[in-house]
């Protein structure tokens, strides 16, 4: 037993999981709400027999070290040193893969770069530029130097010889994405990605430095005015949110967040005594930036300097956020184009306009009455085409409601007509789910999944079941090489149970194994004879899919023969039709 496995068998998932959410036993598991998405119905299942976990709902899986890599953002690394602590495990010197020695160096990189490009700001002659720049925006020194910003020299291999001076390679620097390559056939084969501009560090909640922005000091030069760092392993740009390492301790605090665009949105608003302030770099907010803010909080401001009402992407990262379960309001910036605008000109009203700012989707309602005439058909149509998808997207049923009266107020419409435009709309935003598939409670799991979840229930596997359906019913080739598995060990032991199916797995199915034991089977299968019961129906069911995918195909195969003359071979499809039908028959008659 490696030292791994040694900690994992220290801990229980079960305790471990349970001091994060709330666990309810659930049959043979324990369930609960997912932390990793928003939900009504708990669909996020923790197997204590198989100490593993899954939701059956946005498909988040794995084991407690797993569970602390998602939870906690956490490396393998750090999640197992965690786990080490609790298990009383003196872990042995741990050697890093190839993967995490890379992470390191680049972050060590990305440090020494900060530093650099620090110093040129705040001591060197070459940032006085720069220092200008941030003076003349109303940017303070402290300011910036508490979000760690430098400046990046004009010089096209100035950082370049700065590093390779301290011992790192052209490549490794190049992987970090702070130089780019010239090409083949070049005496000098890079030069620096960053020029002539003012820098911003990009770090995740804990300070981490994982890429960078640089801004252009003049909006008159042809070139991009930010330029990012590109994806590296350590850095992809729509995981991230400026400002989050220096606003976590306020959001926390305040269980909220002022969302804003850009970096000197958020430079700007803490200097006007909004500390808890981030930015999405862009209004199209991602799942990964959503699941990093409802950790922290319940509740965000919009503070775009964008019409929300008619972007797009602004529109999908509010259903992330809805569906996160976060309350959504938005600020109304007035004659200000932007929250550095407004902060600079007059913080104390940026300050009211947070605390003044209304629920997401009055705004949605408001901006488009406000630009159709409600009165006038026209008008109606154009509201409605602009609001209902953004009614139909809202997660929690009472507000929908609530959205939808007002909606029709608004109209001079029926309630109940509006309520069906919406339903018709939700059709898009809603997977509608068939639980009569599988008999049971079993959200997301196929009915081959339900079967031979309930097939492994019991301590003792039921070998009279292997008479009824055979490995070639199943339509997922996983689960037919599965029941094919079974069926080879009950011809192989006497007495097979789960204890022999469990030391003579192959690696190559654990995982779809232990997806089975987290299937929230109904208690009352704890009693053998329902269970057996329910084993046979399903059972039945899926004999009679098999069986009528057969004659799908024979029906094919029939309808390419017509008009020709192999009449033998027409003859035979003919009589297996015929057999198979009778079979389905005598399935459904039982």
């Amino acid at each position: 037993m490696d030292q791994v496995d040694e900690v994992k068998s220290k801990v229980d998932i079960v305790e471990v999981i349970s001091s994060y959410i709330p666990l309810k036993k659930s049959g043979r598991n324990y369930a609960a709400l997912c932390p990793f998405h928003s939900e009504k119905t708990p669909s996020f299942m923790v197997s204590p027999e198989r100490q593993v976990f899954k939701c059956f709902g946005c498909d988040q899986s794995g084991d407690v070290l797993t569970f602390l890599e998602k939870k906690e953002g956490w490396e393998f690394r750090e999640a197992l040193e965690e786990l080490a602590k609790r298990a009383g495990v003196k872990l042995a010197a741990f050697k890093p893969t190839g993967g995490s020695r890379i992470k390191e160096k680049l972050v060590a990189i990305n440090n020494l770069t900060v530093k650099f490009y620090k110093f040129l700001l705040n001591k060197h002659k070459v940032g006085q530029i720069a220092r200008d720049y941030l003076f003349k925006r109303g940017i303070p020194q402290a300011l910036w130097e508490k979000y760690d910003l430098g400046f990046a020299p004009s010089g096209w291999e100035t950082l370049a010889d700065f590093l390779t001076k301290r011992g790192y390679s052209l490549s490794d620097i190049a992987i970090a994405g702070l130089v780019i390559g010239r090409g083949a056939g070049k005496s000098q084969g890079y030069y620096d990605r960053f020029r002539n501009r003012l820098m911003f560090p990009i770090k995740d909640g804990r300070g981490t430095v994982l890429g960078f922005a640089g801004r252009l000091l003049s909006d008159s030069q042809k070139e991009a005015k930010y330029v990012n760092s590109p994806e590296t392993p350590i850095f992809t740009k729509g995981n991230l949110l400026f400002g989050l390492d220096v606003g976590r301790g306020a959001i926390r605090e305040k269980g909220e967040v002022v969302l804003v665009e850009g970096e000197f949105d958020v430079l700007s608003s803490y200097k006007a005594g909004i500390t808890n302030v981030v930015a999405s770099k862009g209004t199209a907010l991602t799942q990964m930036q959503v699941a990093t803010l409802s950790r922290l909080c319940e509740r965000v401001i919009l503070c775009f300097d964008t019409d929300l009402a008619g972007d797009a992407a602004a529109r999908r990262g509010i259903e992330l956020l809805d569906l996160a379960g976060m309350t959504i309001r938005v600020a109304k910036l007035g004659k200000h184009k932007d929250p550095d605008e407004m902060a600079q000109k007059d913080p104390a009203g940026l300050r009211k306009a947070l605390t003044s700012a209304v629920d997401v989707y009055d705004y949605f309602i408001d901006s488009a009455v406000s630009r159709n005439d409600p009165a006038r058909a026209v008008g109606k149509k154009k509201i409605g085409q602009e609001v209902l998808p953004i009614i139909a997207s809202i997660s929690d049923d009472l507000v929908r409601a609530h959205y939808i009266e007002k909606l029709a107020s608004i109209l001079g419409l029926e309630a109940a007509m509006v309520a069906d435009a919406v339903a018709r709309k939700s059709q898009d935003f809603n997977q509608i789910v068939d639980e009569s598939k599988t008999g049971a409670s079993t959200r997301g799991v196929t009915r081959e999944k339900y079967f031979l979840a309930l097939l492994l229930a019991q301590k003792e596997i039921l070998g009279d079941i292997f008479k009824r359906v055979s490995g070639e019913d199943f339509s997922d080739e996983t689960a037919g090489r599965l029941f094919k598995f079974l069926h080879d060990i009950i011809r192989r032991q006497k007495s097979p149970n789960r204890q022999t199916l469990l030391g003579n797995l192959p690696k190559d199915l654990a995982a779809y194994v232990d997806e089975l034991f987290l299937v929230d089977l109904p208690s009352e299968f704890v009693e053998r004879e329902k269970w057996a019961a329910e084993l046979a129906r399903v059972s039945r069911v899926i004999r009679r899919e098999s069986l009528a995918r057969q004659l799908a195909g024979i029906s094919q195969k029939l309808s390419t023969l017509q008009g020709k003359s192999d009449e033998k071979q027409v003859a035979t499809l003919l009589a297996r039709f015929n057999k198979i039908s009778e079979n389905i028959r005598e399935l459904v008659s039982r």
